[in-house]
């Protein structure tokens, strides 16, 4: 699932390129690079996510780090949106409020002000796209950071010698 929301993902992030330029000169090895990339991230993000429902190991956080690989290049114009996400998803109900008035009203002055600056209607609109793709990178982020809770070993008997769970008859 999560390589499939990933491709979802890519998808979106390659229309909000192509409305962006005046000038598209898009090849099909980089879309399919991006589509794959966003894809591996995707997967990435959906084993943590598993991981952490499962109360496996912390250590399985660093399924995530191929993910860092969308924030290479021009990706990293996307990172600040990603963090600032992760943080209103993260905090607490008066931090989430303010990020939420925050979050929706920066499109809004993304807009304004690309316009005042002669963009078309189709950079707008490409513009907007941009600025909400950075949901679900926070969501993603804030997969990696939240807290985890880790299923407790089971206490060892009279011996020293961990028990299994199922006994042998």
């Amino acid at each position: 699932m999560g390589a499939g929301l990933g491709l979802v993902w890519g998808v979106v992030a390659r229309v909000f390129m192509r409305l962006l330029t005046t000038a598209p000169s898009f090849s099909w090895s980089g879309t399919l690079f991006i589509l794959g990339l966003a894809a591996l991230a995707g997967a990435c993000l959906g084993l943590l996510h598993a991981a952490r429902v499962a109360e496996r190991s912390r250590w399985w956080r660093l399924a995530a780090l191929p993910a860092l690989a969308l924030f290479a290049g021009p990706g990293m114009l996307l990172a600040p949106a990603a963090i600032g996400m992760a943080m209103v998803l993260r905090g607490r109900w008066v931090v989430r409020v303010v990020g939420a008035v925050v979050v929706t009203g920066s499109p809004l002055i993304a807009v304004l002000s690309a316009e005042t600056a002669g963009a078309t209607p189709t950079q707008l609109l490409g513009l907007a796209l941009m600025v909400l793709s950075a949901a679900p990178l926070g969501w993603g982020l804030g997969e990696v950071v939240r807290r985890w809770r880790t299923r407790p070993l089971p206490a060892p008997d009279a011996v020293g010698v961990r028990t299994p769970a199922v006994a042998l008859v």
